[in-house]
């Protein structure tokens, strides 16, 4: 289901702490956000998925059963539709856990102290196409991200339009389709094109993919 822009953004939570879990969804109920459902863990997610049609999923990465990690691949893999957002409470940790996050096809990555209204904007960014990260993990970003350039130093980018180019400079810089159609005078569903061909040329299976590429390309 496409949502139109006065329909509430639909969310699934996933959230292993059930004190969390019922504050998180106090949060997510509102007359722009809705939550559709909500499960202890990823596999109770994935039974349920299908059912309740969310725009967007938020993930405990720290849930009970097995790899959160494994879990954001599984349901970027099943459900390419929805929005995949890791959550994580490791300050310490939390920009590791966001560059995981995002080459494993999350489109953003929160911690899980931020203020609601914070967790709200962000859920909005991604149902828009968006990428978002917690300001303690998004600060470090830059520099995690170079971290992987070694490992992926032979990668270059393939041979992109200049229109492409710009399309995917601002999708590096985290701007949902709304925003890059006003930036570059387009409209929203050229956009929508540009950014399925630049994910095509590069064979990101998402947008957090992509920009770890231009990123380690250096192309921001």
């Amino acid at each position: 289901m496409t949502p139109t822009p006065t329909e509430p953004v639909r969310v699934f939570l996933v959230e292993g702490n059930p004190l969390i879990r019922i504050g998180l969804g106090a949060v997510l109920t509102n007359d722009t956000v809705r939550l559709v459902g909500a499960a202890p863990d990823a596999e109770a997610c994935l039974e349920r998925i299908a059912d309740t049609d969310p725009d967007v999923v938020l993930l405990d990465l720290d849930g009970p059963r097995g790899s959160g990690l494994a879990a954001v691949r599984s349901l970027v893999r099943r459900f390419p539709a929805v929005g995949v957002v890791a959550t994580g409470s490791a300050l310490d940790t939390g920009d590791e856990l966001a560059l995981a996050a995002l080459s494993a096809g999350a489109r953003g990555f929160l911690l899980k102290d931020l203020e609601p209204a914070m967790i709200l904007d962000a859920i909005r960014l991604v149902r828009g196409g968006g990428v978002v990260l917690s300001p303690g993990a998004g600060g470090m970003l830059p520099s995690i991200l170079a971290s992987a350039t070694d490992a992926r130093s032979s990668c270059a980018l393939p041979a992109l339009t200049a229109r492409e180019y710009d399309v995917l400079r601002l999708v590096a810089h985290g701007f949902d389709n709304r925003r890059i159609a006003r930036e570059l005078i387009l409209a929203d569903k050229t956009v929508r094109n540009y950014v399925s061909a630049v994910l095509t040329k590069l064979g990101a299976g998402s947008r957090g993919e992509a920009i770890v590429a231009a990123r380690t390309a250096g192309l921001t």
